[in-house]
């Protein structure tokens, strides 16, 4: 009976020992995502259930402060950055960094939110209203200002009386009753939904999709050195298929697996009335996405061509922002 214990325990040890032995032999990828962010969702599904080991690769995972990430990738502490957005793509390019998008991670999750007692049916009827948002040079307010302007024919920084403070003081500043409307995006916008038992006035992703014929612009997307997809085609179609088997997860589970406590825990989620509001709008409005089409690629360079011809943000749309591995390495090796 010793001599059998003491076998079966020798192999559970061989297979860890085995296991162990096959993950430092995967070459290794290192991929960064903002600390608490919606927006590295995908990446804590990657690392919690192993999707890297399982596509080739072993993956060092870093979540980092949102001020200096950007830096941080294009210094090259980072081979892919899971949480960019186009318009940081574009300000690289133009001033000498070889990065590009080659895939799209989050949808717009933001939006207009009102409590539950708010008579506003659209933006129009909060002109002249105070409105809270967290700047507006940040992404949030620049896509809502843009897509109301489209929708609606207005400028909300000219219509709104804006009041401004970080993107998590907004919800206590709706909630108080200070502002009759706050700009903000995911998990925030939940709170402020719990916490006034508001609503979306404007989903960023769905309303304007449903405006548009079916786009709206990503707010996150897959971002790496040129010269890192180039010399890793193989770890970059790897890192592709990680994260399309977690988008598969959340729309198999239709968000449920937020509730995973090592995704919870990352986002700092700690009440349940908000995580089944985050739930509830990541199924309802598709907050990922797998869809690298030619046309929506074609519409995105579309928006950002929008966004110069207004200049107050970007003024020139680089060559080269969004590739499909495809093109820019060749075929799956």
């Amino acid at each position: 009976m010793k001599r059998f214990i003491l076998g079966g325990m020798t192999a559970t040890a061989l297979t860890c020992l085995s296991a162990q032995v096959s993950a430092q032999d995967l070459p290794e990828v290192t991929l960064q995502a903002v600390a608490g962010s919606l927006g590295g969702v995908p990446m804590m599904i990657i690392e919690g259930e192993g999707l890297d080991e399982k596509y080739g690769f072993d993956g060092t995972f870093e979540y980092l402060p949102h001020e200096g990430i950007f830096q941080n990738f294009l210094i090259g502490n980072a081979d892919v950055s899971m949480d960019n957005d186009l318009l940081g793509v574009a300000f690289a390019r133009e001033e000498g960094f070889d990065i590009t998008s080659f895939y799209p991670v989050g949808n717009l999750y933001l939006g207009i939110v009102v409590p539950g007692d708010s008579e506003a049916k659209t933006p129009e009827d909060l002109k002249g209203k105070k409105v809270g948002h967290f700047g507006a040079d940040s992404g949030t307010t620049m896509f809502i200002r843009l897509i109301v302007e489209e929708m609606y024919g207005f400028d909300v920084l000219e219509e709104y009386e804006m009041s401004q403070v970080g993107p998590a003081a907004l919800v206590s500043l709706l909630k108080e009753g200070e502002v009759e409307a706050i700009f903000d995006f995911e998990s925030f916008v939940s709170e402020a939904i719990v916490a006034t038992d508001g609503r979306y006035l404007l989903q960023a992703y769905s309303d304007y999709a449903d405006f548009n014929g079916g786009f709206a612009p990503w707010i996150t997307n897959m971002v790496a050195h040129g010269d890192w997809l180039k010399d890793n085609p193989e770890l970059a179609y790897g890192v592709r298929d990680a994260y399309d088997e977690a988008v598969a997860m959340l729309e198999e589970t239709n968000y449920e697996i937020l509730r995973k406590p090592y995704i919870r825990e990352k986002l700092g989620i700690t009440s349940d009335e908000v995580l089944d509001v985050l739930i509830g709008n990541g199924a309802s409005h598709h907050y990922f996405t797998t869809d690298w089409s030619d046309d929506k690629r074609a519409a995105a360079m579309e928006f950002l061509g929008k966004l110069a011809e207004d200049g107050e943000v970007l003024t020139n749309v680089p060559d080269g922002m969004m590739v499909t591995l495809e093109d820019y390495i060749g075929p799956r090796p």
